[in-house]
């Protein structure tokens, strides 16, 4: 008597079928968690830029000092100006907005963010900051890295002014 076999031999164009369709699945799987990855990493990017908002108008230079990295590889450009790390933009801000009055009101009008990798991404939108004398209406363009323990935080700052509206 002859066993008989329950295996059913696949063919050449039938294994190639089937290791496509594992490799497509994989790479879909792949793709769906790293857009929900993008996504959460676009709102963390985005609260830390609404941060900035919240704790400059509320007085609290050092909570919003500290959105920013803390060394040397810090950079903050605005107009004509360089800073190059974080005790030099410490010093300017501190000695040029000493009080909750000369730091003005500053709104976040629109804020994009664009994830690069997994751990660079890029914020860039327009504000509006309101001061004693004057309001400027401007642009801004942050670049952002993911440190050790996940947290977003500002590497470096471009701020451009687009219109100086005087008040008197």
């Amino acid at each position: 008597m002859k066993a008989q076999s329950n295996l059913t031999v696949i063919g050449a164009p039938q294994l190639v079928l089937a290791t496509l369709l594992t490799l497509c699945l994989g790479c879909v799987a792949q793709l769906a968690a790293a857009q929900g990855k993008s996504s959460d990493d676009e709102l963390a990017v985005a609260s830390v830029i609404m941060s900035l908002q919240e704790t400059w108008n509320s007085g609290d230079m050092s909570g919003y000092l500290a959105l920013y990295q803390q060394d040397d590889s810090l950079r903050l450009t605005f107009g004509n100006t360089v800073v190059e790390g974080w005790t030099a933009l410490d010093t300017l801000f501190r000695k040029s907005y000493p009080d909750p009055l000369r730091m003005g009101r500053f709104t976040v009008d629109r804020v994009d963010v664009q994830i690069l990798s997994k751990d660079t991404a890029v914020a860039y939108g327009n504000f509006t900051h309101v001061f004693p004398k004057e309001t400027i209406k401007g642009g801004f363009s942050h670049v952002l890295t993911q440190n050790a323990s996940g947290s977003w935080i500002i590497r470096h700052e471009r701020t451009s002014r687009g219109e100086v509206i005087e008040t008197h």
